[in-house]
């Protein structure tokens, strides 16, 4: 028999048995309805996760700090008590600061254009010259690496910074403030009261004054790692610095700034960087980082999806023992007709893996139709705007199809083999 005749005659003895077929089918069509699910889903957060770092996040900008401890990969440099030093945190978890000399250091660094300090900056209220209401807020600096978009005005700071004596205000603040529109907030006067060193009531604050010179609001793509609060340059964000901490802190230095380079892979100005003593890390790196605790959720999901094909599995070994119990006297005619053992193995090898590409296309279109049903749902729920977080790829749909069917396969060897090893003379006696 040829090998299409023998593919031929396999589909026929399913058809002859379509009710037991299509339930074997169905219960691995399970698995691979959470299968297909799960790859989807860890497509769409990849995708999503990368355009909200290209939407926040300057691909030629770097994080350089002092100590790793900064970006958590260790409490310090060093374990234990350390040595006091007048270029670190004094709190117990002292970390390394970048001082001015560091900072001139980075900035020789080849391939590097900007420099820009990180301060942790707090207000004691917002306000308007003119305006009794009193808002909470931090002060955040605006950095080479963050992109703002501005509903109104725009940063004349160059190169994307904010210029010195103005202030980015996020549209949250402009009706508490009073402002009817972005556009009439722009040129006004906004008021940040900063608290001096000390403690207690006594403590001295200074009112610094800023000209709105743009309102930013936020995107489907927005994500924030600061505090909610306007945005003001570098140079100002040093002055309130000073005040806020006292000469001496403010001389110790900062745990972290924000460089940008001229273009050239940051990979090449992370290595020089490190070579020169310091910690930094790029936009890619915090990519991969975020990659990482998909594929974990990932792999938990797979692992039970896993366990339906593994009960799928002996649904089909099951199914297949079944069949050949009940054509016995088929295969021993069969075989007295002449077909070779290979020949009857093989038919019922084929049959398992028919099974597993009908419970394979099942499963993979229930969960294309589910994705696109539930895709403006999901949606909706987590705001993720017009973005969509279940994702198909065919090439990904057809390997889990091959491979499906490759496991059906394995589970059809058992019988097939029983069925090539029977006896003509005896199956042809049975009943």
């Amino acid at each position: 028999m040829k090998p299409l005749d023998v593919i031929r005659r396999s589909g026929r003895n399913l058809r002859q048995a379509k009710i037991r077929t299509l339930l074997t089918a169905c219960a691995l069509a399970v698995g691979g309805f959470t299968l297909t699910l799960t790859l989807a889903a860890a497509n769409g957060a990849r995708a999503y996760s990368q355009k909200v770092i290209d939407a926040n996040f300057d691909p030629q900008a770097l994080i350089v700090a002092k100590d790793k401890a900064v970006f958590g990969d260790s409490q310090s440099d060093q374990q234990g008590p350390q040595e006091y030093s007048a270029g670190s945190t004094t709190n117990a978890a002292s970390v390394k600061l970048l001082s001015d000399q560091d900072i001139q250091s980075i900035a020789k660094v080849p391939h590097v254009e900007q420099v820009s300090r990180q301060y942790n900056l707090s207000t004691l209220y917002i306000t308007r010259p003119d305006n009794a209401k009193r808002l909470t807020g931090a002060i955040n600096i605006l950095s080479p690496a963050q992109k703002l978009k501005l509903s109104a005005g725009s940063l004349t700071g160059g190169q994307g910074a904010i210029g010195k004596g103005q202030v980015v205000l996020p549209d949250s603040y402009l009706s508490p403030l009073g402002f009817n529109s972005p556009t009439s907030a722009i040129g006004q006067q906004l008021v940040l009261q900063v608290a001096g060193p000390g403690f207690g009531a006594q403590r001295p604050s200074q009112a610094f004054t800023f000209t709105i010179a743009g309102v930013s609001t936020k995107s489907d793509l927005d994500i924030s790692f600061t505090n909610v609060g306007p945005f003001i340059g570098e140079e100002d964000g040093q002055a309130i610095n000073l005040y806020a901490n006292g000469k001496e802190a403010a001389e110790r230095g900062v745990p972290t700034v924000i460089i940008k380079g001229d273009g050239t892979d940051t990979a090449l100005i992370k290595a020089d960087l490190e070579q020169a003593g310091y910690q930094a890390r790029t936009s890619a790196d915090l990519q991969s980082l975020l990659d990482q605790v998909i594929q974990v959720i990932q792999v938990i999901i797979l692992v039970f999806g896993s366990i339906t094909l593994v009960a799928s599995f002996f649904g089909v070994v099951n199914t297949q023992y079944i069949s050949v119990l009940e054509r016995t006297r088929e295969i021993g005619l069969m075989k007295a007709l002449g077909m070779r053992r290979a020949t009857v193995s093989w038919l019922f090898i084929i049959e398992a893996t028919w099974i597993g590409f009908i419970g394979a296309v099942l499963g993979s279109v229930a969960a294309i139709a589910t994705g696109i049903a539930l895709n403006p749902w999901i949606s909706q729920k987590i705001n993720f705007g017009d973005e969509r977080l279940l994702i198909f790829q065919p090439s990904q749909i057809a390997l889990l199809i091959v491979f499906l069917m490759f496991v059906t396969t394995i589970a059809g060897l058992l019988p097939a083999r029983k069925a090539a090893k029977l006896d003509p003379i005896a199956a042809l006696r049975t009943e």
